[in-house]
């Protein structure tokens, strides 16, 4: 899915600083025709939420104030077109199974599938469907 005006809209949530500004720094590195918005916990991506709409939503199972997983089930009742990316370390099959009964598009190890999350970025903001 891309938007009409060209522009894709990401929000990455994730409680650390580093994993946020290097998620960043790879996208426009790949020239990812986009706005990318930060949160660092559920509140502040909450927040975002309700004042726009995000072509795809990066998140943590581990957030601040909340788990991912709750922001994951807020965002496919509420905005059921954006796509998900979880990337986290919790990669056991507990919270893959969780992770996908709620709807995510993908499910990542953040250890071993770090750069694969942009690529993901990169093919959808170009419209390139991938699942």
């Amino acid at each position: 899915m891309k938007l009409q005006t060209g522009i894709y809209n990401v929000l990455i949530v994730d409680s650390s600083l580093m994993i946020v500004d290097r998620l960043c720094g790879m996208l426009s590195e790949l020239e990812v025709p986009g706005q990318f918005s930060k949160a660092y916990s559920y509140d502040a991506a909450m927040e975002k939420l309700s004042s726009g709409f995000f072509d795809l939503v990066l998140m943590d199972t581990q957030l601040q104030g909340k788990s991912g997983f709750e922001l994951l089930t807020f965002i496919k009742r509420n905005f059921p077109c954006t796509k998900t990316i979880l990337l986290t370390n919790q990669t056991g099959d507990f919270y893959r199974e969780k992770g996908e009964e709620i709807g995510t598009d993908h499910f990542m190890d953040k250890s071993a599938e770090f750069e694969k999350a942009a690529e993901i970025i990169r093919n959808y903001s170009y419209g390139i469907q991938m699942n």
